[in-house]
């Protein structure tokens, strides 16, 4: 046990996913366990609010998405895409853990592979209210530093594939503020400067006190930032980050059915330079496929679809979202048999909605 778990056992780990991403979560799950055995791992599958869905044998302890406190929640699901409702949980499910009495408590992306020791990630949180880590910790060099970092100015300085949190109440108003920017617009518009959960991290440093920015080279490896973390793997299969032990690798658009594409937002490929990193990411690809990936990966998301079974296209939810507050007349949006429904209202109003 290392020393902050034995000097605190209230640290948690905690994601969220659809069922499309189990896979990811089953191996973030058994690779926080291999490093830290005692340290909770926590997470949210985005399944039907209200249904009594279990999942049994799994390597991680589940919390059902209608306890996370989400208002209007029916509505919320109704209103987000895959992406936009994992990314808006992410606030409301860190509020929880502190609701649980949590001493440190992180959110990590579920396609993280934990590869080192996070001691100094669980002490740096107990520090602080809140702590994140940037994409990039260098100037960069080469032929496309300014594409690349023009890339990172439009994502967010952070990266909300990780952040950590303590009880403080500085972090809880945040985190309220967090949820209600988006609640509000939590979309990937960058035209409008936002990105999901991602680009409103920038305005945490200022806006509050007490947020750590954590310059930690062997924190969220990913392809962003690999041509300047240099990965080597030693003969006893131990990991080094730029010269430094590494912690976490951030998988974000990796596929594992093409292990030789880093990730299908960026252009890199594995050459000379890059040729320890192919092989963690080549384990990697091997982990997904070996915790279910070919199977998880096909299942359809609930929250696409009526309960008559016709798919939610995006225009269907973009004019929903449109409608502002008078949507409480229709009720449950999933919902169409009621003659007032929102499916019929649709299919009235808006056919070109209708798929």
């Amino acid at each position: 046990m290392t020393p902050v778990e034995m000097s605190s056992p209230r640290v948690a780990i905690a994601t969220v996913v659809a069922r499309n991403y189990l896979s990811f979560a089953r191996v973030l799950a058994l690779s926080l366990r291999a490093h830290h055995p005692h340290v909770r791992f926590l997470v949210v599958v985005a399944a039907d609010p209200g249904t009594d869905w279990q999942l049994e044998g799994e390597p991680f302890e589940i919390v059902a998405l209608d306890n996370l406190g989400i208002p209007d929640l029916q509505r919320v699901c109704f209103g987000c895409s895959r992406l936009e409702l994992a990314v808006l949980v992410k606030p409301f499910l860190m509020r929880h853990l502190l609701d649980r009495g949590i001493d440190a408590g992180i959110f990590l992306d579920p396609d993280v592979l934990v590869v080192g020791d996070l001691t100094p990630i669980f002490v740096e949180v107990t520090r602080h209210a809140i702590v994140l880590t940037p994409h990039l910790l260098q100037p960069l060099e080469g032929d496309e530093r300014i594409a690349r970092e023009l890339n990172i100015l439009q994502a967010g300085t952070f990266n909300a594939g990780f952040v950590g949190v303590s009880d403080r109440p500085i972090t809880r108003a945040a985190l309220a503020w967090w949820q209600d920017r988006l609640l509000a617009d939590g979309s990937g518009a960058l035209e409008r400067g936002v990105y999901y959960d991602q680009r409103w991290l920038d305005l945490l440093p200022v806006l509050f006190d007490d947020v750590s920015v954590m310059r930690d080279v062997g924190c969220n490896i990913a392809y962003w930032n690999l041509p300047e973390r240099k990965v080597q793997v030693s003969s006893g299969g131990a990991i080094l980050a730029g010269g430094a032990p590494a912690r976490f690798f951030h998988f974000s658009g990796f596929e594992p059915q093409h292990p030789s594409i880093p990730s299908r937002y960026s252009s890199l490929r594995w050459d000379a330079p890059f040729s320890d990193a192919a092989v963690i990411y080549k384990q990697y690809a091997d982990l997904l496929l070996a915790a279910g990936h070919d199977v998880t990966s096909r299942t359809k998301y609930g929250f696409d679809y009526f309960d008559n079974g016709a798919p939610i296209s995006p225009q269907a939810r973009a004019v929903y979202k449109s409608l502002g507050a008078t949507v409480a007349d229709f009720g449950d949006p999933f919902q169409t048999a009621r003659p007032d429904s929102y499916f019929r209202w649709l299919s009235d109003n808006h056919p070109e909605a209708m798929v």
